[in-house]
């Protein structure tokens, strides 16, 4: 049976392409669809859980949002007074606060990461976040020329590594949390102050400023049962001279344009969908159209209506395991490449395609693709087995 199958595929090779082309094609806009919106929502869902900050203030009129601040790496210098920490933590609901410096290092030579990137002082007595995202050792062990590096560094760990011509000792990395801190350089604040201002390439310390007070922003840990939205809410009211990003807010938004453009691409696969069905079915139609006399001589040797039926039916799923392979092959080549262009145009969290994902989603594929040729082929596989021999015969040429 599985001899003659295949031969039936080779002799009509150009029906063949065809119909496996069509399914690879389904298959491999199902398999690129499904991907970009596993990895986004699993790459936002571990960004949530891992931002470790319910609010986050920043100076008044700076011109930073919750995308950029929490889910890019990029540059930057806004500053506040220090003492606008000690108001906050009298507000209700506050249950630990923890200031930053923000900084970056710069191109040129000077760093020796290649590329412009926020450069983050914290503080290890207050942080609540870094010590949970820990990977090789303690922060608050952290010496004066020690640095961690986000999750996104490799092979740093134990080397020294010169940030805006100071060199560090590179202490530990971070785990990865899908968000701008994986691209990020950590150092204890005071140091992050010294070096920026000590800079030759860098100028974002304001003039007549006092360094050794300056943050960039405030990370607020609320009481448990505090909603974020309606702590930044009553943050309005306020007399504190700084502005307030509920982290919820920003990882809700980002989740509301997930979830429309997902329905927008789900719309687009089932019309495709559609279209395929429809095509396959004429496909299988008329194939077994072509082949009526062959049907008719074979049953008139004594093949029974089963086995006619099973080889069409085995033809069409032989068909779609090779278009299904093919077009999950070619859909887990090129994911990679689209999620970054997806990733770096709407900002979103970036995410990591696992072996399993990929195996996961190639046998979905294929099973995708055995489904609708299966189905696509059913009835006229059922037509052709019910013919009589003499009809079958009368009907139809032999090719």
């Amino acid at each position: 049976m599985i001899h003659l199958i295949w031969n039936n595929i080779a002799r009509r090779k150009n029906q063949s392409i065809l119909t496996i082309a069509i399914t690879a094609l389904t298959v491999f806009t199902f398999v690129l669809i499904f991907g970009v919106f596993v990895t986004t929502r699993q790459g936002l869902n571990k960004s949530s859980e891992r931002l470790g900050a319910d609010a986050i203030i920043v100076p008044t009129g700076a011109d930073i949002d919750g995308y950029s601040l929490l889910f890019t790496s990029n540059p930057e210098s806004v500053y506040m007074d220090i003492g606008i920490m000690d108001e906050v933590k009298k507000l209700d609901g506050v249950a630990e606060v923890s200031p930053q410096f923000f900084s970056q290092t710069v191109d040129g030579g000077c760093c020796d990461f290649g590329t412009s990137m926020r450069l983050v002082g914290f503080d290890p007595e207050s942080d609540f976040i870094l010590k949970a995202l820990m990977n090789k050792r303690e922060y608050d062990k952290l010496g004066e020329n020690d640095i961690v590096l986000g999750g996104n560094f490799t092979d740093y760990v134990g080397k020294e590594s010169r940030v805006l011509n100071k060199l560090f000792h590179v202490a530990g990395e971070l785990y990865p949390t899908g968000t701008g801190m994986d691209d990020t350089v950590f150092m204890r604040i005071d140091r992050a102050r010294t070096i920026t201002e000590e800079s030759e390439n860098l100028d974002v310390i304001p003039e007549g400023s006092d360094s050794s007070r300056l943050i960039s922003a405030i990370m607020v840990k609320l009481d448990e049962g505090v909603e974020p939205a309606v702590f930044a809410n009553d943050f309005l009211f306020t007399d504190i001279d700084a502005e307030c990003i509920a982290t919820s807010d920003t990882v809700a938004s980002l989740q509301e344009q997930l979830s429309n453009t997902s329905a927008v691409m789900f719309a687009v696969w089932i019309a495709l969908l559609a279209v395929a069905v429809l095509s396959l079915v004429g496909r299988f139609s008329a194939l077994a159209k072509d082949r009526k006399k062959e049907t008719g001589l074979m049953r008139a040797i004594g093949v029974q209506k089963k086995t006619v039926f099973g080889l069409i039916l085995g033809e069409a799923c032989t068909m779609a395991l090779i278009g299904g392979a093919i077009g999950s092959i070619a859909a887990c080549l090129v994911l990679n490449p689209v999620m970054s262009h997806i990733q770096e145009t709407f900002k979103l969290p970036p995410s990591v395609w696992s072996p399993e994902m990929t195996v996961l989603a190639g046998v979905l594929g294929v099973v995708l693709a055995v489904v609708i040729c299966f189905a696509a082929a059913l009835r006229p596989a059922a037509e052709s087995a019910s013919l009589e021999p003499q009809a079958a015969i009368t009907q139809g040429e032999v090719n």
